[in-house]
């Protein structure tokens, strides 16, 4: 699948800022590692790779009853941590949307009549969080849901999912398409493709009835 950026500068800005033409590669390259990544997430294989959760081994955990509505429970990642594949657990990793951290940190798991936190650091507040969930990263994601919506939080085993590229992101630049105008036209094209490497997602041989996957999301149900 082909990835294009195109934008226009006038020769004179191009003059007057010489780092300009070299600021525009890199912006461009951004944006493309950010569609590239949102395609990674979300996209629906037509013209783009396939994404995760649209793809057909994706577990979808079920909220707890009565959890309430974007909320994000101890329970919801006991059970996604549950759905995975067990020989590949370091491999895998935690994508959330950033507006999800105020959940973790005051996410309690109750022992008892009791219970505490289990997400934040000895020491509260006051010291660097340990960004990890069941010993595994916990990365912020742009491209992960909203809270609440079905892929705000993601386990995934991105080693399962496969890239394919003809090289890397081309640029190109031309006087002569806006010739008329003393523009010079930048052109940015980068070609891949890809999609996780699992057809469907695993039954257990023995133990248990729920399915393993390399990736699993949490389900948008939750009142």
């Amino acid at each position: 699948k082909k990835l294009i950026g195109y934008t226009t500068c006038t020769d004179e800005l191009l003059e007057d800022a010489p780092a300009l033409e070299s600021w525009i590669m890199r912006a461009f390259a951004s944006e493309f590692d950010f569609k590239l990544a949102d395609a990674i997430i979300n996209g629906d294989g037509a013209g783009k790779p396939l994404g995760i959760l649209n793809a057909p081994c994706l577990v979808t955990v079920t909220a707890e009853t009565g959890q309430g509505a974007s909320t994000i429970v101890a329970e919801n990642i006991v059970k996604m941590w549950a759905s995975r594949f067990g020989p590949n657990s370091s491999n895998y990793v935690w994508l959330i949307n950033q507006n999800i951290e105020p959940q973790l940190y005051t996410m309690g798991l109750a022992v008892g009549a009791g219970g505490g936190p289990v997400y934040m650091p000895v020491g509260g507040l006051s010291v660097a969080p340990y960004a990890t969930l069941i010993g595994r990263p916990v990365i912020p994601c742009e491209q992960c849901a909203a809270l609440g919506t079905a892929g705000d939080i993601i386990l995934a085993d991105l080693s399962q999912y496969v890239m394919i590229d003809k090289g890397g992101m081309k640029s190109a630049s031309s006087i002569h398409v806006n010739f008329t105008t003393d523009q010079t036209a930048f052109r940015f094209v980068y070609r891949c493709d890809g999609q996780p490497m699992w057809a469907t997602y695993l039954t257990p041989y023995k133990g248990t009835t729920s399915y393993q996957s390399p990736f699993i999301c949490l389900n948008s149900t939750r009142t």
